[in-house]
């Protein structure tokens, strides 16, 4: 099953079809989401959302103030125990510095857990991978490929205006961003979990 997370940063531009999966808000998500959809879940310890707002028929999963973990990394762990095979996580860019940087790892998680996962912003895509990779961009799109373990190597690219081979990358010297699709269909192949991000 399709799972759809919406998060409490920038709302999307255009909200997505969700009529083949289930959708989960975390928290202050809600208020966007609410007024174009309506959720299957609304989990949080509602710090950015009064719970009475939320509609009998929706169910909602209340989490203590003092938490180790985000909002968005525990719809996650609920999202996997309701089987979802994938998720597409909205709202994941803008809003507090820390929470966007967090966020990048709840696609680490989502993997964790036996899902694949993708943030969909308006204007990139961001995945999570290791290995090889084959997807596709049109002309011009930017693809940059960035570290999330502390070292990459990557293998190669192709189908992109700069090819890489054997090429080390670590979290200080971050050489393989900007680069450019030819259109159409690219592939890399990376050792270490590194976050590809597409530009649309």
């Amino acid at each position: 099953m399709k799972g759809y997370l919406f998060l409490n940063g920038d709302p999307p531009a255009k909200m997505p079809a969700t009529d083949d999966g289930i959708t989960v808000c975390a928290d202050g998500a809600y208020e966007y989401v609410s007024r174009h959809i309506r959720p299957d879940a609304v989990l949080g310890d509602f710090d950015s959302l009064n719970l009475s707002e939320v509609p009998a028929g929706i169910k909602t999963v209340r989490f203590p103030s003092h938490k180790d973990y985000t909002d968005g990394h525990l719809a996650v762990e609920y999202m996997s125990k309701a089987r979802c095979s994938s998720i597409e996580i909205y709202g994941a860019f803008g809003g507090r510095p820390d929470h966007e940087l967090c966020n990048y790892s709840l696609l680490a998680y989502a993997r964790e857990l036996g899902m694949k996962a993708v943030i969909k912003g308006d204007s990139f895509d961001v995945l999570l991978i290791d290995g090889e990779f084959t997807g596709t961009a049109r002309k011009d799109a930017t693809v940059s490929l960035v570290p999330f373990d502390s070292r990459i190597h990557i293998l190669y690219t192709k189908g992109l205006k700069y090819a890489a081979k054997a090429l080390t990358v670590d979290k200080i010297h971050i050489i393989s961003v900007s680069n450019g699709a030819v259109g159409g269909e690219f592939s890399v192949s990376v050792n270490g979990l590194t976050l590809l991000f597409v530009e649309r």
